[in-house]
């Protein structure tokens, strides 16, 4: 082939790409298509060599927009995946939030207990931010509720204590009673008797208005099993006490 051969041939296919690129290769091919035909009879082997690799090049220029939008795509999939992502977590934070919606705001105030024959108190009161049916634990065991504030103390219900506000607890294996007091021992009460208590388990809080979930109360010790009464009472033992108590928690 001939330089001026070469020539033409890089410069038709240079000229057909572009052609190709904007748009125009469609209008101008049923133009061309009326006057290349004698060319075709005439010199057909020089029209093959100038439509393969235009061919080439328009089948290699579609490619590369095919490649180009799948990059599109991958990059914006990405990026909806990242949105998911971070939906999940704030759907993971609200329905903690909606799973504790009973739990007041967490508040820790740090008291030493006040020991009297009148009743028994913290020296912290409404100045410190403590408020009635605020929780009283020692080492992290509740011990009792806020019954009465002051302005620099709170008198101190103890669970040993007969209570109006009821306070439901449970055991590791699941079966739940109500807390109370017969003024010596801390009791769990109210319990079917179909269910059976197993000495030596924990019990803790379920769960209400004032009171956190899994909060220690004691061990049970002594079970009840009077046949003759409508539902079981155990006697749970507190490892320390209100009276054993160095400083005490007010949350």
């Amino acid at each position: 082939m001939k330089l001026k051969e070469i020539v033409i041939l890089i410069l038709l296919i240079l000229l057909f790409s572009l052609f190709e690129f904007v748009g125009w290769f469609s209008k101008i091919e049923t133009v061309a298509n009326k006057w290349l035909t004698p060319i075709y009879s005439i010199n057909i082997s020089l029209v093959q060599k100038i439509k393969i690799p235009y061919d080439f090049v328009v089948f290699s220029f579609n490619k590369f927009k095919y490649m180009n939008q799948l990059e599109s795509r991958y990059i914006k999939s990405l990026s909806e995946l990242s949105e998911l992502d971070k939906l999940r977590e704030e759907n993971v934070e609200l329905r903690k939030l909606i799973e504790n919606r009973d739990i007041k705001i967490q508040k820790t105030i740090i008291s030493a207990p006040i020991i009297s024959l009148a009743y028994p108190a913290v020296g912290v009161g409404s100045n410190d931010g403590v408020e009635v049916n605020d929780m009283v634990l020692s080492n992290g065991m509740l011990v009792g509720t806020i019954d009465e504030v002051e302005n620099y103390q709170s008198k101190v219900s103890l669970l040993s204590r007969h209570r109006n506000n009821k306070i439901l607890a449970k055991t590791e294996s699941g079966v739940e009673g109500v807390i109370d007091g017969d003024g010596k021992n801390v009791l769990l009460t109210q319990v079917p008797r179909n269910l059976d208590l197993i000495n030596g388990e924990r019990v803790v809080s379920v769960g209400q208005e004032g009171i956190e979930r899994n909060i220690l109360i004691g061990t049970l010790r002594i079970i009840d099993n009077n046949p003759s009464a409508p539902t079981q009472t155990a006697t749970i033992i507190q490892e320390i006490t209100f009276y054993d108590a160095i400083l005490l928690e007010v949350k």
